[in-house]
């Protein structure tokens, strides 16, 4: 007989199960998720901020210890029944998706409840009271023992008993969460309070949201002080950027009383990002953004040298108020529809590498101990997604240009003030030497007129004596050692930079020193086995299988020994003593040094070298300085991406007069990208580079050389060849010196 099909679909039915959930799973879904209980306290806070809450209260009761409190209270809106039944005990849900803003306009930042769960889980107990705007007749109370729940076979078998009771406290919700399974440390305590000090402030504009906390507790008096942005007025600089919704990006710089000191387009942005490169076509120069949201940046600088604000304001900035605050609030923060989001701008959070770049150079880029400031991110569409564990979002696109954004912002902040601080030390360089040689002369001529009152006085000085010519040599004599001391004191800072290029440039030649042996022994066997392989295989197998990785070898040899010997010839002593350095005998040398090196980059050197046997009173290592790296700026220009199919340098020199003087002229062309995203100016400031990983110094040592010999240095974007042209002119001199090839010629390298 058939069964019946009713009855066999009743049986299968009957049989039908649902998940059920062991209770070890709060465990692995509060505590191990949410790794920092500060991270837990501040989601209910967040919640608080969903019920359209006003104030948020938060006391901690003997939480220092096991088995103290922490209490949670706000004004929302509070929770219905059913609220409490589909919101806050449904783990994992969330109103965001559905209904992404509150009843009063505000931007859900609540999500899964995962953090809600953690700060739950802090104690053994938990008791919710809350009473609904919507009900306000009837308040709610509900109790979770944590010991019960972890005792049960599965959640859903431990009940949760709600209890309606006469309305006795204001609309809102309150969380007390008793006996503290561990009590909370003092780095938990500073973490919070960071948080709660940061949650909307000190950055924004009034908020409708505010926090309070009884302060003792806490371990401070008075916390309120921290959120004050008093301190900001004592900013030596102020950036703010702009990321548009439709992806364009500006910003501006001004100082600390608010001038404007430069503006920055997209494109400007991108090359200080990139170095000064000129962005490729990919990543063109006014690139927008496609997936960040829209944001404003702001930074505040500062300079904690109490002296520093002497001279910039003539009043005393209270410098230890300030480390205090910057220590509290430092760092790049991130707010997201108007809460601050963590870890970003955490004391360990350095998201932005700002410490990192800075440690790598130049001490105008800023720092987490001495900056301030805030990413405020306008997301209505949540392009940003917050990560489960509420630790920062998920590193997707917006995020990354976003990140990109503030990054670009700060490097271009930073070029801006090198480059202010150079002008203004190549200023102070031209007065220092205007005001010695005044100094100078007044000197001499208080000394000259002293001299001929001793002459008429046989040598003595007697009553007749003039007091007012001793007076002036005195005074003369002290001005020109204080201007003396300026000159000494302004060299201070480059006398650094060079012992450290100093050092660089002993060990360089230990190394290469240490180097050849190896290489004329690797490029011995190379030729060794190359010979015996032929005695012993077919030479037309050798060539075809065993050639080409010899030659490469023998090549690496080579290019070996070249590094090998550049550094040491640079470093003769010979070439540190002051002579007549002819600048044609100098040229050729350098070329005849870098010829394998430039050969092996497939770089086409010429040259026309027409000094006139005129000589400049100087070090020859200082000249072979000047050429080398002018030679070595063309070769990175060439070997860029972005640099032309063909690869040439020409190098020339010419004689001229200027106001009845010899002068010589030394020019580098190259056919690269020419200067491109900089002005032909700051291409000699010290730290600016177009290529990752450099250092920015080459230019500056031909300008800071030059300079000493009184010289003049030029750049021109577009030379003959296409590329830049570098022109450097010195005062020279027609004295004899030892005879020397002919050099007024033409030829290449």
């Amino acid at each position: 007989m058939l069964e019946d099909p009713t009855a066999h679909e009743r049986r299968r039915r009957l049989a039908r199960h649902h998940l059920r959930f062991a209770p070890k799973i709060l465990t692995r879904l509060g505590e191990e998720l949410v790794p920092h209980p500060d991270m837990g306290i501040m989601e209910l806070v967040r919640n608080a901020y969903d019920a359209d809450a006003t104030e948020c209260s938060i006391e901690l009761v003997d939480s220092a210890r096991t088995g103290g409190s922490i209490i949670v209270s706000d004004n929302g809106h509070g929770m219905t029944d059913a609220e409490l039944t589909s919101d806050f005990l449904l783990i994992g849900s969330s109103r965001k998706p559905s209904s992404p803003f509150t009843r009063s306009g505000r931007r859900r930042v609540g999500e899964k409840g995962l953090g809600r769960l953690a700060a739950l889980r802090l104690g053994r107990r938990v008791k919710v009271t809350t009473r609904s705007a919507a009900t306000p007749g009837v308040q709610y109370t509900l109790g979770i023992d944590w010991d019960e729940l972890d005792s049960a076979h599965a959640v859903e078998d431990v009940a949760l008993e709600l209890r309606d009771v006469p309305p006795y406290a204001r609309v809102g919700t309150r969380i007390e969460i008793h006996d503290l399974r561990q009590g909370l440390s003092i780095a938990d305590v500073e973490r919070l309070t960071r948080s709660l000090t940061l949650l909307t402030g000190p950055f924004q504009t009034e908020s409708t949201f505010k926090i309070l906390w009884n302060h003792t507790a806490f371990g401070y008096e008075d916390l309120t002080s921290t959120v004050t942005d008093e301190h900001l007025q004592w900013a030596e600089f102020h950036l703010s950027g702009r990321l548009g919704a439709d992806g364009s990006q500006s910003a501006e710089l001004r100082d600390h009383q608010g001038n404007l000191i430069g503006t920055a387009t997209a494109r400007d942005l991108r090359s200080a990002v990139a170095g000064g490169r000129r962005p490729t076509t990919a990543t063109g120069g006014e690139r927008l953004f496609t997936s960040a949201p829209a944001a404003k940046f702001d930074l505040w600088m500062f300079n904690l040298n109490p002296r520093h604000s002497v001279a910039l304001r003539d009043s005393v900035q209270p410098t230890p108020e300030i480390k205090s605050w910057l220590a509290d609030v430092g760092g790049v923060h991130l707010y997201h529809h108007g809460l601050r989001v963590q870890p970003y701008g955490d004391p360990d959070d350095d998201w932005l590498s700002i410490n990192v770049r800075r440690a790598v150079l130049s001490e105008f880029r800023p720092y987490t101990n001495n900056s301030v400031g805030a990413l405020v991110v306008n997301d209505p569409e949540d392009r940003l997604q917050p990560k489960t564990d509420r630790s920062g979002f998920v590193q997707n696109a917006a995020f990354g240009e976003l990140r990109e954004f503030a990054r670009s912002a700060i490097e271009w902040a930073s070029q801006r003030r090198r480059q202010i601080r150079e002008a203004e030390r190549q200023e102070q360089r031209k007065r220092a030497k205007a005001q010695t040689a005044d100094a100078e002369a007044d000197f001499t001529e208080a000394k000259k007129a002293l001299e001929e009152q001793l002459a008429d006085n046989q040598g003595r000085l007697d009553g007749n004596f003039d007091r007012a010519s001793v007076q002036r040599i005195l005074t003369t004599s002290q001005l020109l050692a204080d201007q003396r001391l300026r000159e000494i004191k302004d060299l201070q800072s480059e006398l650094l930079l060079y012992r450290a290029l100093a050092t660089v440039g002993t060990s360089t030649s230990v190394f290469a020193h240490e180097a050849q042996q190896p290489a004329d022994r690797i490029l011995q066997e190379a030729r060794t086995v190359d010979r015996r392989v032929r005695r012993d295989i077919d030479p037309a197998t050798v060539d075809d299988r065993y050639k080409p990785s010899l030659s490469a070898i023998m090549d690496g040899a080579r290019t070996l020994q070249i590094f090998a010997k550049l550094p040491l010839e640079l470093l003769v002593r010979k070439k540190r003593d002051l002579t007549y350095v002819d600048i044609d005998e100098v040229c050729l040398a350098t070329l005849r040094l870098f010829h394998n090196f430039l050969s092996d980059r497939c770089i086409h050197v010429t040259h026309d070298l027409d000094g006139r046997n005129l000589r400049v009173r100087t070090y020859e290592a200082a000249v072979e300085s000047i050429v080398s790296n002018l030679l070595v700026n063309s070769v990175h220009a060439l070997t860029r991406t972005d640099g032309g199919l063909e690869r040439r340098i020409h190098l020339a020199t010419r004689s001229f007069v200027d106001k009845d003087a010899p002068w010589i002229r030394l020019t580098v062309d190259d056919s690269g990208p020419g200067i491109q995203d900089a002005s032909t100016e700051e291409i000699w400031v010290p730290g600016f580079t177009t290529r990752d990983g450099g250092t920015g110094l080459g230019l500056t040592i031909v300008r800071d050389t030059v300079g000493d010999m009184s010289g003049r240095q030029q750049a021109i974007r577009n030379g003959p060849l296409g590329g830049a042209r570098l022109l450097v002119e010195l005062p020279a001199s027609t004295t004899s010196a030892p005879a020397a090839g002919n050099t007024n010629d033409e030829g290449e390298e």
